[in-house]
């Protein structure tokens, strides 16, 4: 359908829509007819709806009006119409006109009563089942909530708890943070230094031999060394101090200058090489 035809269409709906007022003015272009047209078909549908609904209520209602009218001429037969009946008797008439209408049924008979109701029965136990069920859940939820608030309670406190040992612990803190640094500090420049005097003993040459243990050992060897001099010096001195047997005490005397000149050349040979250190 071309846009000239849907704007005919579309201009016929608006004059008929209007009944004679002016009819809003309105961009004759592709998207407003579009939209236009759009509106005036389920505007016709909308209205072909209510109109097959208005024809259902009239027939219903003639149906209604004639079952009434029998009804009414049964009674009449009878002699049971409205203006016999008590006042309780009208009033129990009310009441089963009221029932029948909350109930939704077609007939008064027994049948249609008791299916009513028990369709109602259903309906409230599953409105019952699903009240117990959120009832359960709002239990759940507010015990959830309760045990949310006072966690949340004692988060806060511990929080201020916190802050005030912070207020206190602070400078103290900060002091050691402090101290730390200065320390990792003087870590790395001890370690810088270590490293350059290694490569500065690399480069030099220095034997694992001359290192401090090494040192350590010597001189407790020469320790020892002075141990042994000490009974031989004693040993000169008494021989200074012998009777005049001048052959023996010579003898004796050159034994001990001896040993006493090997062990005081091997201090002199140990004292010079850790001098050469």
């Amino acid at each position: 359908m071309t846009l000239n035809d849907k704007h005919r269409q579309v201009r016929v709906w608006l004059e008929k829509l209007y009944a004679g007022d002016p009819i809003p003015q309105y961009e004759i272009s592709q998207r407003p007819v579009e939209i236009l047209y759009e509106l005036m078909l389920k505007n016709e549908q909308n209205d072909r709806c209510a109109q097959l609904l208005i024809e259902d209520d009239r027939q219903k209602a003639e149906e209604y009006n004639l079952e009434a009218v029998r009804l009414a001429g049964i009674l009449q037969e009878i002699g049971l119409t409205t203006s016999s009946l008590s006042k309780s008797g009208l009033v129990s008439l009310r009441t089963l006109t009221s029932v029948a209408q909350l109930l939704e049924i077609k007939d008064a008979c027994d049948t249609s009563f008791l299916l009513g109701i028990s369709e109602i029965s259903q309906a409230q136990m599953k409105i019952s089942e699903a009240r117990n069920a959120e009832q359960k859940q709002t239990g759940q939820l507010i015990s959830q909530t309760n045990s949310a608030l006072h966690k949340t309670a004692a988060l806060k406190k511990t929080i201020h708890n916190l802050k005030e040992q912070a207020k206190y612990q602070g400078p103290d803190l900060e002091k050691k943070a402090k101290q730390a640094g200065f320390l990792q500090s003087k870590a790395r420049e001890y370690k810088g230094h270590i490293q350059k005097y290694q490569t500065t003993l690399s480069q030099s040459g220095m034997e694992p031999h001359l290192y401090h243990q090494a040192l350590g050992k010597k001189a407790e060897e020469l320790q020892q060394l002075k141990a042994k001099l000490g009974p031989l010096r004693l040993k000169l001195d008494g021989y200074h101090r012998l009777p005049p047997n001048i052959s023996m005490a010579k003898v004796k005397i050159e034994e001990v200058k001896r040993d006493l000149a090997v062990l005081e050349a091997e201090l002199a040979k140990r004292i010079d090489s850790m001098h050469m250190l």
